[in-house]
């Protein structure tokens, strides 16, 4: 009979296993499932291929597999099916399990072609997944839960009265409130404790952002629910993109992330900085602070504060790239979502000290690709002048350069539109006893960028600030450089605009007027343009607001014939400790206000129209912040937007009308209930008539109710007409004067 696995017999001599000891064999050679596969990735989304070409594929996918890490030909197994067309997928061995986690992160949902995506996982896991049961063998179709209608984020643009909404901090409460005008504002929400440091808006309005210790959290819509939960601990500072996509977030304390943490991973610990997608709440990309340049001790040996560069992450105007500086050496230009680094190089720039982008994309003449630019200078070095330059990303084509001489600091200013960038270029003499000031005025949309200089000012400039979508702007000169003392230095205003050009062009830049003899240090431009409000704020000495008109419609004095602008003075405004202003999103209000942060001296806010009238003053016990809601950019086309304009005067007709309603709304309340009153009683008449003429029937007696009475019945008999009138009357009027 031939042996079977039933009738061996049951064999205990020395071969027995039991006797036998394989503790040195499992030692070399038994494969432990974190340590001899860990080093495996799976690798989904090939294009399926034949025998004959499968060597070339493992060849072109060679090439991207060690860009982040080791491996080699024989170490990709590629199975082929049975008609000898490969399967779609590959098994690839890395040198160590280091490398593997990495091809995971960079190498997943890059693009190997046109038509193909790379999936990239750990064999491990996915044995894991499998072994603890999360993936079932057989397929079940995902749960759908029923289709909830979101609140609409953008609610407030639907207000019938186009009013605009605030914040108000003020001791444990925020608010959010209606403005009103004149009148007190209309509360929406108040709540206690919603925040632990302060509140912000996004940039478009959509959310409001409350600061947390395990995080910050993301507000919105009527009801007010909590949309987003970006979970950083400890984050003291946060920056949106642009368009809300993309929030940074950093920490002074590094983060210490938990094993059971369910959003960030080890890979964030130890970091500072987080960059977030907002819709998911999911974390792109971590970063450590960069070590700041600089002593660390004075002469003393006491530690020297060094202030944190903020936004250390600058977005481009597009949400396509987002750059950091490594001071003095580099700018790292990352493409978004995947976060990587572009051309995975950063960009070398020798001693550069500071970059901006465009707040806009730009279209330059003649140039038809796509592009986005940043501007950025370095300082002297040794015999090599500092140099300011435009760089277009991504080529890295630097697209104008200009040299500069003897620079003590250099300060970028865009204008709004993209279409101008100021560098204020602070030279020191020979003798470094002073400082002299050049504007170098870059005009992005021309062809070749060409520069024009204005080297007229003899003063230094303290502050400067572009008209937003718009060519003039306004600059604070002080013989002084700004210090904190007790009395603020002596500044003069000087007002900048295009001459008029008989071409298409704009024409170059002149000196309006400068008003001298001020104590402002501070810009604030309309959102709309044309309004300027020029303040002196964080003082305690000076406070005052002037309120300036550059498109006045007024006469227009001769010297100031060629010029693109009409200045007027409209008004000035005092609020004592002022230390922030704000304009609200339409340019038709703007807010001063006093903050107990900086001084507990009456704190408040004041509200101003754009001409610079007072409307109210609120004085507020423990008043901390106060910020209109942003709008998001308007959908009118161009042309919708000049026929409104031109017709404004039409449509200002139901705007002042729905003003006089308002003004009279107190008014309007004691006849609305005068009139409730009369209506009553009518009423009450009337059941009291029917229940008389009901009783006179009842004992047989005649109806007179039908009777019109004489006072009823007018000259030609008919029934006279009642008419309404409402008298006042001014009984006493007394004014008295206050010394």
């Amino acid at each position: 009979m031939a042996p079977s696995f039933d009738n061996l017999t049951e064999d205990r001599g020395s071969d027995s296993e039991e006797e036998l000891d394989f503790s040195d064999l499992r030692q070399n050679y038994d494969v432990r499932m974190e340590e001899g596969l860990d080093t495996f990735v799976v690798i989904d989304g090939l294009p399926k291929v034949p025998q004959e070409s499968k060597q070339k594929l493992i060849r072109f996918l060679l090439k991207k597999l060690n860009s982040v890490g080791k491996t080699k030909e024989d170490a990709i197994f590629m199975p082929m099916g049975g008609d000898r067309i490969s399967e779609g997928f590959a098994f690839v061995e890395y040198a160590t399990p280091q490398q593997a986690v990495e091809a995971t992160k960079k190498l997943h949902g890059t693009k190997l072609d046109k038509s193909h995506t790379l999936a990239v996982n750990k064999l491990t896991d996915i044995d894991r997944y499998g072994r603890e049961g999360r993936v079932d063998d057989e397929y079940h179709p995902p749960h759908l839960d029923d289709f909830k209608e979101r609140e609409h984020l953008r609610w407030w643009l639907a207000d019938p009265n186009c009013r605009d909404q605030y914040v108000m901090f003020q001791g444990d409460f925020v608010g959010v409130y209606w403005n009103k005008k004149k009148d007190n504002p209309e509360k929406i929400l108040d709540r206690m404790a919603w925040t632990e440091k302060f509140v912000q808006w996004s940039p478009m309005g959509t959310y409001l952002v409350t600061m947390h210790a395990r995080g910050v959290q993301l507000w919105g819509g009527p009801t007010w629910q909590r949309i987003h939960r970006i979970p950083h601990p400890l984050c003291d500072l946060i920056d949106f993109s642009p368009g809300e996509k993309y929030l940074t977030t950093w920490s002074f304390r590094p983060i210490e992330v938990y094993e059971d943490d369910p959003v960030l991973s080890m890979d964030e610990d130890g970091k500072n900085y987080i960059i977030w997608n907002v819709e998911t709440g999911k974390p792109l990309r971590s970063f450590q602070t960069h070590d700041l340049p600089g002593p660390s001790e004075d002469e003393n040996g006491q530690p020297v504060k060094k202030k944190i560069p903020w936004p250390a992450f600058k977005w481009s105007a597009d949400e396509k790239y987002v750059a950091r500086m490594l001071d003095g050496q580099s700018i790292s230009v990352y493409e978004l979502p995947k976060m990587g680094l572009l051309d995975k190089t950063s960009i070398k720039i020798e001693g550069v000290r500071d970059f901006e982008w465009a707040p806009a994309t730009p279209q330059r003449e003649g140039v038809k690709v796509y592009e986005q630019l940043f501007c950025y200078w370095t300082p002297d070095s040794g015999s090599n002048p500092g140099k300011v330059g435009l760089m277009s990303i991504p080529s890295r084509e630097i697209v104008r350069t200009r040299n500069l001489f003897q620079v003590k600091d250099v300060k970028l200013h865009w204008q709004s539109n993209g279409t101008y960038v100021c560098v204020k270029v602070d030279r020191q003499s020979k003798s470094k006893k002073s400082i002299a000031t050049n504007l170098e005025l870059f005009r992005v949309r021309e062809k070749g960028v060409p520069v024009e200089v204005v080297d007229s000012i003899q003063d230094n400039v303290i502050n400067f600030a572009w008209e937003p979508k718009g060519d003039r702007f306004v600059l604070i000169t002080s013989p002084e450089l700004p210090t904190v003392t007790a009395v603020p230095a002596k500044t003069a205003i000087s007002f900048f605009c295009p001459e008029k050009s008989k071409t298409t062009g704009v024409g170059n830049f002149k000196h309006i007027r400068t008003i001298d003899r001020k104590n402002n240090n501070s810009i604030f431009w309309s959102p709309k343009g044309r309004f300027v409000v020029v303040a002196t704020v964080l003082s305690q000495q000076s406070y005052d607001l002037d309120f300036w008109d550059l498109d006045y419609e007024g006469e227009k004095p001769e010297n100031e014939k060629d010029l693109t602008a009409n200045l007027k003075h409209m008004n000035t405004a005092e609020h004592y400790g002022v230390t922030n202003i704000d304009w609200d999103p339409t340019g038709r209000y703007v807010t001063s206000s006093a903050s107990i942060w900086n001084h507990s001296m009456e704190n408040g806010y004041h509200l101003y129209d754009f001409k610079g009238e007072l409307l109210r003053e609120e004085h507020l016990d423990k008043f901390k912040q106060l910020f209109w809601r942003p709008r998001p950019p308007t959908l009118l086309s161009k042309e919708e937007q000049k026929q409104i304009r031109k017709n404004l005067r039409e449509y200002s007709k139901d705007f002042d009308e729905q003003d006089r309603i308002e003004e009279d709304k107190e008014k309007g309340a004691i006849v609305e209930q005068r009139r409730r009153m009369l209506s009553e009683w009518l009423a009450w008449r009337a059941r009291e008539e029917e229940d008389l003429t009901a009783e006179r029937k009842e004992y047989g007696l005649v109806d007179e109710s039908g009777q019109e009475s004489q006072a009823e019945v007018g000259v030609n008999g008919e029934k006279a007409a009642v008419v309404e009138e409402i008298v006042e009357e001014v009984l006493e009027e007394m004014e008295e004067i206050v010394s």
